[in-house]
């Protein structure tokens, strides 16, 4: 049995992972603010195991406690051949000016983009020290922790940091008896919530706002589903953590 950690998994890209990674040597823990309904129900249709787990991930505090509940939902008696972690979860807002973001929307912004996926890691790493199979990290990133726009400061800042904290975690765990391997990806421009929310963007706030309605209009963005495939197909390569940051899948 392979097991799963997934964040952000009410839509996009966190929800088309779930989908694909549903099956029969596989138990998926997922985690977001809502349950996901429609994906629960594919779970029951497809007899497959999945526990769904509502979680705010603004409750930075309440972590610890719940991977503690989370874990005691594993039988003891389970044969695990895997452990993986996707920290998935991200958010956009707020894109303007820095000067014009409220001290709460920042905070937000680096609780759910950075804060999140690093207790997040500790806590997956603490429960999973002894183990000796496979473990992998998957810390989904994006290209503007390195290609910067204005309006942005705060999701570029949050990732690029998210990359940082991937490099620093597989440092460290060279030095582990039984090492978890590390991935920050970016996995490129795809047809999402967060995209939509970009394209409504005032042009006064954010003055590349055009250019990404344009690739929207154009068809330039990759669909969640194909984007998932890629992610899966990278966390299940032989060479997964050799590159720390992959910037294309």
């Amino acid at each position: 049995m392979k097991i799963f950690f997934i964040t952000g998994t009410s839509r996009g890209i966190g929800e088309a992972l779930a989908e694909q990674l549903l099956a029969e040597d596989h138990h998926l823990f997922c985690l977001s603010r809502a349950e996901n309904e429609q994906l629960i129900e594919r779970a029951i249709r497809s007899k497959t195991s999945m526990t769904y787990y509502p979680f705010d991930l603004n409750q930075l505090l309440k972590m610890e406690s719940m991977f503690t509940a989370l874990f005691s939902m594993i039988p003891q008696d389970t044969e695990i051949t895997g452990f993986y972690l996707i920290n998935n979860a991200g958010m956009l807002a707020p894109v303007a000016p820095i000067e014009q973001n409220p001290a709460q929307s920042i905070i937000e912004n680096v609780n759910i983009n950075l804060l999140a996926p690093m207790i997040i890691t500790a806590n997956f790493l603490k429960h999973t020290r002894d183990f000796e199979g496979d473990k992998r990290i998957m810390n989904i990133s994006s290209g503007s922790a390195r290609y910067l726009l204005p309006s942005q400061s705060c999701y570029s800042t949050s990732k690029a940091g998210l990359d940082s904290f991937s490099k620093s975690v597989s440092l460290e765990q060279l030095n582990q008896p039984y090492p978890a391997k590390v991935v920050s990806v970016y996995p490129g421009m795809i047809d999402t919530q967060m995209q939509a929310e970009m394209r409504s963007v005032p042009k006064a706030d954010f003055p590349y706002v055009d250019q990404f309605i344009q690739f929207a209009e154009e068809g330039k963005l990759q669909t969640p589903e194909y984007t998932a495939a890629k992610i899966i197909e990278l966390l299940f390569s032989e060479d997964f953590g050799s590159n720390v940051v992959v910037e294309n899948l």
